[in-house]
């Protein structure tokens, strides 16, 4: 038997590992933080920076606006595979740019590859927030 999510189920379990994700990055730019000012690990403020910014901030937002944002417009309009997409771009996006702040580099193809992951998921967020608020449904949402 095949179980297929609607797409509020499916949106709920994106939202969820938003959520889940960016108190993971919060976790860890805490503790680099901690190594950081007790002398443990020299990374500098820029990868602490990207993981609570980026990292827990922007999750947080990205996984509470598709719990809100459906809940006050009474229609998800969002694409469960797009909502997909939007996430592994923010995560490689935040990956790419801790690998180059933690590295101490400046200006590297994965830099520019990073920066370009992060717009496009914050594009993708927004398109599919403006759907869910004005009503209109994407191909794929239920």
């Amino acid at each position: 038997m095949v179980h297929i999510m609607d797409n509020v189920a499916a949106t709920s379990k994106m939202s969820r590992l938003y959520i889940a994700t960016g108190f993971l990055y919060f976790v860890i730019g805490t503790f680099l933080l901690a190594f950081n000012l007790s002398g443990v690990l020299a990374t500098g403020r820029d990868p602490i920076f990207i993981l609570l910014l980026y990292g827990f901030v922007t999750q947080l937002i990205f996984g509470v606006s598709y719990i809100f944002v459906p809940g006050v417009s009474r229609h998800s309009g969002a694409s469960y595979n797009s909502i997909i997409i939007e996430y592994i771009l923010l995560n490689a996006g935040v990956i790419a740019f801790e690998a180059v702040a933690l590295t101490n580099q400046k200006y590297t193809p994965v830099l520019v590859i990073g920066l370009v992951a992060l717009v496009i998921a914050v594009i993708l967020h927004a398109a599919n927030i403006w759907r869910t608020i004005i009503g209109r449904k994407s191909a794929n949402a239920a």
